[in-house]
């Protein structure tokens, strides 16, 4: 690994940037383009022709780019503990990467590598994806050699620093979760991903509706006629039914992006450390010490509740503490485990917190009353009364009853929220843990150690002032959460703890 020449990969990469560019497109270009895709569909004649057209341009326009970026892509691994790539086609760029700056370094094995045994070596930077590191097309072997270099001297710089080793112990045989194919799939029903899709139509129903009712509503709706028993219903049968299957495919498509990314899921604990095999098309291996770990997501939507499962994600650190949340279980370098069931989150938090109890078990502080007045006022009230005067030309009791329903669901939902809102402190050993809770119809904890969190806010308004309130904001390197609503004092007390946890323990997580 002395060798400091620049070099190039292997022919085989090409395969490489022509997919990773192809999919560059479809997940940010499709969705610019999507008006007009939607009118190539409802609008154009001859799709078949130009479509064909179209997409042979596309694709001599992605492979000449791709073997461009190849051509100019160069990379070296120097004797100064650096990662030096040269990429770019009419934008040439030089990334330099340092080993001290490294968090992980990640194989993924790619299905159109296989044949040829190769594989992509992933340099993962402080969570910055932008600056993510990628040498593809390189022997396995040499990946898993880079990996050590780079782990090893991690290790010594570590061993420099007299870093505490977080869990003493390690353990001989490694502690393993296995998540079926069947398992997976409830993760496709779990997930947001069918409602984006909709989501994302929205604006074009309209258009396609038109085009899908000359199309196969009508169609549709001339064979229901033919049945004596729809006459009178079949165009609302019809639609109905293009309805359910439009659901019906978003809802497949969500689980078939689940299955592709979470394949055969295999996760490994040892030596605190993760490793995490996973994929169908791309084998993706993540590894990451439990020390580099700062909090931990338990998340189970109104659907997981129906499954009886759980979501835990290990949020990835990023440079800009944006990539928690909804973001943080797309991003491939963050540790997620997408559908695992009480027992099994019970046991993965243990290998990290080796004081973890079931949470519901914990005595969590609850916001004042206030913000339950608040959110009735804003979000129930309000939406109600502005409901009633658009629609006062029709204010008659079936507008009044609409009304009343509407109220009572908003003011479920604002009070599910209120009961489900709290924060717990839990001490282990010298060392203190907090739990943040928050939820609707679901459930959502963030767990953390309170020590690796970045700064500590206390914000109140006039009115809370006036009521002798406040609410806490805690800033992580991988997103921030909040407990609104507080006695001021109460806040003021947590603050000045987490402060003091930030600033006087020594320890160094980074």
């Amino acid at each position: 690994m002395s060798d400091q020449q620049w070099q190039r990969v292997s022919p085989w990469a090409l395969l490489y940037f022509i997919v990773h560019f192809a999919l560059r497109f479809i997940k940010d270009g499709l969705l610019n383009l999507l008006p007009i895709l939607v009118l190539f569909v409802t609008q154009v004649e001859q799709k078949l022709f130009w479509g064909q057209i179209a997409a042979a341009v596309a694709s001599l326009v992605l492979v000449l780019y791709a073997f461009a970026y190849y051509r100019n892509f160069k990379y070296c691994i120097t004797d100064g503990h650096e990662i030096l790539l040269n990429k770019g086609v009419f934008k040439k760029e030089r990334l330099t990467l340092k080993f001290a700056r490294v968090q992980n370094v990640n194989i993924a094995e790619p299905f159109y590598f296989q044949p040829v045994n190769l594989v992509n070596c992933i340099f993962d930077a402080a969570g910055s994806s932008a600056q993510e590191a990628v040498i593809p097309g390189v022997k396995l072997s040499y990946a898993e050699q880079v990996r050590e270099q780079v782990m090893a001297f991690k290790a010594q710089l570590q061993q420099q620093e007299q870093l505490p080793v977080e869990h003493s112990e390690a353990t001989d045989k490694p502690k393993t979760l296995t998540i079926s194919n069947a398992e997976i799939a409830k993760f496709g029903l779990m997930s947001n991903m069918a409602i984006l899709a909709l989501a994302a139509l929205a604006p074009f129903m309209n258009m396609i509706f038109e085009y899908l009712e000359k199309t196969i509503i009508n169609r549709l709706e001339a064979m229901l006629i033919e049945q004596a028993a729809f006459v009178g219903s079949a165009a609302a049968i019809a639609v109905l039914i293009m309805v359910v299957a439009i659901v019906l495919c978003a809802i497949l498509l969500s689980v078939v992006m689940a299955l592709v990314r979470f394949f055969n899921f295999q996760l490994y604990f040892q030596d605190d450390k993760f490793k995490r095999v996973a994929g169908l098309f791309e084998r993706q291996q993540l590894s990451i010490s439990v020390s580099k770990i700062q909090s931990v997501q338990i998340k189970q939507n109104i659907i997981a509740r129906l499954l009886n499962r759980y979501t835990l994600i290990c949020p990835q650190v990023s440079s800009g503490g944006v990539t928690a949340g909804v973001a943080a279980h797309k991003n491939k370098q963050t540790l997620v485990m997408p559908v695992i069931t009480k027992e099994q989150v019970q046991a993965v938090c243990g290998w990290l917190f080796p004081w973890f109890v079931d949470l519901t078990e914990l005595n969590f502080i609850k916001p004042e009353r206030a913000l339950l007045y608040k959110n009735t006022f804003l979000y129930v009230i309000l939406p109600t009364v502005f409901s009633a005067l658009i629609f006062n030309t029709l204010f008659d009791a079936a507008t009044i009853l609409w009304s009343i329903v509407v109220g009572l669901v908003l003011m479920i939902g604002v009070f599910l929220n209120f009961q489900k809102t709290g924060v717990a402190l839990y001490q282990h050993d010298g060392r203190f843990f907090a739990v943040f809770k928050t939820g609707m119809l679901g459930v959502q904890y963030r767990v953390f150690e309170i020590y690796k969190a970045q700064s500590v806010t206390t914000i109140s308004t006039y009115l809370m002032r006036r009521s002798q309130l406040k609410s806490l904001y805690i800033q992580l390197a991988s997103g921030s959460v909040s407990m609104p609503y507080l006695k001021a004092e109460l806040a003021e007390q947590l603050a000045d703890f987490a402060l003091y946890e930030i600033e006087g323990v020594e320890r160094n997580w980074f």
